[in-house]
């Protein structure tokens, strides 16, 4: 009976601290937190999370790349988000990248293996409705039981819509046929009088 009772309670919680090597972790698009059973490091996290630019307009794209400052990751949750939640659309630059719906397709990036990195690279594309500040978040898999949430870019400022705006066009007008056509036939030295 106690075999019985100990193999049910282990059962279950091995389930819930599975680790997800091939990166499907949707059931983490809210907290960013891994079910591993352990709590989120609080020690400064040897990642860093960049974009390549600091502000943006509706449906830009921006580069956005996770490097590791000494320790490779393992697996990684990567969403832009503005204060409601993740926001945009991401594509992946690199196999060991994919993309998961949080919420919207392809609002997210994890990994697809649970192998060593030092760097990802993805492009986000801003969404057309909206107008407020992000942030990329990340949260960095060092090992089963070290992993940091929340690791941020700095902040990337909505500055606007984007209007291609055509260049002016210009129009000459000559009021006088006869004078242009003058002023063609005309020497050069009668042409400095005039």
């Amino acid at each position: 009976m106690h075999v019985q009772f100990f193999i049910l309670v282990f059962g279950l919680n091995l389930h819930a601290v599975t680790a997800y090597r091939n990166g499907v972790v949707t059931q983490a698009c809210t907290s960013m937190t891994p079910g591993h059973g352990v709590s989120a490091s609080t020690l400064e996290p040897p990642y860093t999370v960049t974009a390549d630019v600091s502000n943006y307009t509706e449906g830009q794209v921006i580069t956005v790349t996770l490097q590791a400052n000494e320790t490779g990751f393992k697996g990684f949750l990567l969403q832009a988000r503005d204060e409601t939640g993740p926001v945009g659309h991401f594509t992946v630059m690199e196999g060991d990248a994919q993309l998961l719906n949080c919420g919207t397709e392809g609002s997210a990036v994890s990994h697809t293996l649970n192998e060593n990195k030092s760097t990802i690279v993805a492009q986000w594309k801003a969404p057309n409705n909206n107008n407020a500040d992000i942030r990329f978040r990340a949260t960095f898999v060092q090992n089963f039981s070290l992993f940091w949430v929340g690791v941020q870019s700095d902040p990337v400022r909505f500055v606007g819509t984007n209007t291609t705006v055509a260049p002016p066009h210009h129009t000459t007008y000559n009021s006088s046929p006869l004078l242009s056509l003058t002023m063609c036939l005309l020497p050069l030295p009668l042409l400095a009088i005039i």
